[in-house]
């Protein structure tokens, strides 16, 4: 064989191995992940999907809508046991303990978690213990409501959550637990799945100074009802989540962005995809959050936003 030849010869070879090497490279970054969702999609899970494909993964996604219902959420659960994927993003705490209780082997990446600890999704913060990793939502109670007292300085303060959602009450015992230090006494108003929202919120009435809504599904779902009932009563509202302040008409909110929350998870995914652990992967909140000021709703109730929280806004509907 002369040199011509054997030139050629390794040429072809080396083609060969590079196509092979490119095709395997190709095939590992095919994926499949599932999306269990709660409460229908937010900008969080778009967070995701772009953040997944901006790392130059080829995703398949599928979604399971569960429409705040555990028969759907369980009915998704079977499905994934009997058809694996490489990967299961689920929003909210509810669906996330549902799935970690029943699938333990595929990843896990959770969203919108507000308490992951305290509601034993994780371990702690460094390591879940389990097949899951992910973000949380958590914005320091405290904050938000030093946020509103630089507004109005409440000394009744009402907060309207689902006692069936664990998320839930353990931020409205964050927020009794500051009573004395914020100096304001607070009435609890339950709202449950079924229940006359009119009638379990006949309570309300103008003499509280303040209603704080917590990350809470079933008050997000009721959120125009909610908020139109307390602007016709003249109370303020703090809100913890976005929507429900630029949708529904609450007067402000601190909150964390959820686009970009998403965009986290999807870190987190990369990482399990590099093939890392998920319980090595430490669950994470953002660091910065946002000020969110519906102007309407202040001139509806006669509220005088500061100058000093105007400037600080991230968003002010006007």
């Amino acid at each position: 064989m002369n040199n011509g030849r054997v030139a050629i010869c390794l040429v072809a070879l080396l083609y060969l191995f590079l196509c092979g090497v490119t095709a395997a490279v190709g095939a590992d970054r095919e994926k499949i992940v599932a999306m269990i969702t709660w409460r229908g999609d937010t900008p969080a899970e778009l967070g995701f999907m772009d953040g997944l494909t901006g790392y130059g993964y080829n995703v398949h996604f599928v979604k399971y809508p569960a429409d705040r219902s555990i028969e759907k959420l369980a009915a998704a659960v079977a499905a994934l046991e009997n058809n694996p994927v490489d990967l299961i993003y689920v929003f909210g705490t509810t669906a996330t303990k549902h799935v970690l209780r029943h699938i333990t082997t595929i990843p896990v990446v959770f969203n919108i978690v507000t308490r992951p600890v305290e509601s034993g999704i994780i371990d702690s913060w460094s390591s879940s213990g389990n097949n899951a990793t992910g973000v949380s939502s958590m914005v320091p109670v405290i904050h938000q409501l030093e946020t509103l007292k630089k507004v109005i300085d409440f000394k009744t303060m009402g907060i309207i959550y689902n006692p069936r959602e664990q998320n839930s009450v353990i931020q409205r015992d964050i927020v009794k637990d500051l009573e004395k230090r914020l100096n304001f006494k607070l009435y609890d108003f339950e709202v449950e799945p079924g229940e006359d929202i009119d009638k379990s919120l006949a309570g309300l009435t103008g003499a509280l100074d303040a209603v704080f809504l917590p990350s809470d599904s079933m008050v997000k779902t009721y959120g125009k009802k909610i908020t139109g009932l307390l602007n016709t009563l003249h109370i303020p509202t703090l809100a913890a989540m976005e929507d429900m302040v630029i949708q529904d008409g609450a007067l402000m909110g601190l909150v964390p962005e959820y686009y970009q929350l998403g965009r986290l998870a999807a870190v987190k995914a990369d990482a399990i995809f590099s093939s890392n652990a998920p319980d090595t992967i430490p669950t994470s909140t953002l660091d910065y959050f946002k000020i969110t000021v519906n102007m309407n709703t202040a001139r509806m109730i006669g509220i005088n936003i500061p100058t000093s929280i105007l400037v600080m806004a991230d968003k002010i509907m006007r």
